[in-house]
């Protein structure tokens, strides 16, 4: 189930609800998070953006399945997390 919007959040949900909500809360808000930073990286200019946090399996295969590259980010890279790359 999707976030609870923001019109919503003063409106009582059945407890099934609230916690299928929370089931998925963790997934949904890293899944904007990481649009934000590809968004944000190929408004740049740039072909790739680093993403320090662990990407849940369930992201990782959305990204997949829209095209991204994923890697992991090394001592050559300076930098630690994934990368992710659209080039």
């Amino acid at each position: 189930m999707a976030l609870v919007d923001k019109d919503h959040m003063t409106i009582l949900r059945p407890a099934s609800e609230a916690k299928s909500t929370a089931e998925t809360a963790e997934d949904d808000i890293q899944l904007k998070a990481l649009a934000h930073a590809i968004n944000s990286a190929s408004n740049c200019g740039e072909y790739r953006t680093i993403f320090q946090e662990n990407i849940s399996e369930k992201n990782k295969e959305e990204l997949k399945s829209k095209g991204y590259t994923l890697r992991t980010a090394g001592i050559a890279d300076s930098e630690r997390g994934t990368i992710i790359s659209w080039k």
